[in-house]
């Protein structure tokens, strides 16, 4: 099998290549050592306001001999000399293509990590007979049967979204940003940030609302499939231990559940997400060549 490398083009969010990627990575994302990224991760990605949009060439496809995509490197909002190699079949050939472009292509001041899933045996294989060496763990893919229990309560105060709720462009930023914790005001996002992406779901985008004020959020990217994925989750400060971040993942899962979801994974190591019925499924690690 003979492998073509192509790169994404224009340097814009979405490209005319985009579908075929959503279409791989929603595929291959179903794959035990593919479920680290998501495609819902990519989209959110691309829809980032800290997006390097000038790196996006960056990004690569792998084509097989019928113009497939069956491999994609990716870094993940950040151009910083990590890099995601992404595959949906096993075969060492594509997986050494595939790090000689990371290798040409991804190092940033002379540092270059490669984010593995440790289910993904064969990535790992490669990487070690080229010399690399696990360094850290990084963060968690955490699952969730939705055959789970998603009830919920919250103090009377509050209200939840409903399915066909149209956000406010500078509320939805706000609680973005206070939920992360941040104090200034930010400056308000261009346009093109609030569009909604190829995928988008305003029903699976929920909010946690308390009079005119946007509390807690959560968005879940769901289309088909078995699995859902949680990006982001966010409460304010002066809201928090009041069940709402509970409520909103438990309405968008809930919903997601109804469109015909099965499971949900989220990347964290929250104490939270256990607590409202996560489990590890597998850890992302970084992998850097030893004696670097």
């Amino acid at each position: 099998m003979n492998y073509i490398v192509e790169r994404y083009v224009d340097n814009k969010r979405f490209n005319q290549q985009y579908e075929e990627i959503y279409r791989f990575l929603l595929n291959a994302g179903e794959l035990e050592y593919g479920e680290h990224f998501h495609w819902g991760r990519f989209e959110w990605m691309m829809c980032h306001s800290m997006l390097d949009i000038s790196h996006l060439d960056e990004v690569a496809l792998f084509r097989n001999d019928s113009r497939e995509i069956v491999g994609l490197v990716t870094y993940d909002t950040k151009f910083d000399g990590t890099a995601y190699i992404l595959h949906s079949i096993n075969d060492r050939k594509l997986l050494e293509m595939m790090l000689n472009f990371v290798l040409s292509n991804y190092s940033v001041e002379g540092e270059l990590y490669i984010a593995v899933n440790l289910k993904d045996e064969l990535l790992c294989e490669v990487l070690k007979e080229n010399g690399y060496a696990k360094k850290f763990d990084g963060e968690g893919v955490l699952q969730m049967s939705l055959k789970s229990n998603l009830n919920y309560h919250i103090p009377s105060e509050y209200k939840i979204s409903s399915r066909d709720f149209v956000s406010d462009n500078w509320k939805y930023q706000m609680v973005i940003h206070r939920g992360f914790d941040h104090e200034d005001i930010p400056e308000k996002w261009n346009d093109e940030l609030f569009l909604p992406t190829p995928n988008y779901s305003r029903e699976l985008k929920v909010f946690a609302l308390k009079d005119e004020e946007y509390c807690a959020h959560c968005g879940v990217w769901y289309t088909e499939n078995d699995t859902a994925y949680i990006e982001p989750v966010v409460t304010i400060l002066e809201c928090r231990n009041r069940g709402l971040a509970k409520a909103v993942v438990y309405e968008a899962l809930g919903r997601a559940r109804e469109l015909g979801a099965k499971r949900a994974i989220v990347l964290s190591k929250q104490p939270f997400y256990f607590k409202i019925g996560f489990e590890l499924s597998t850890e992302v690690t970084y992998w850097i060549k030893e004696n670097e």
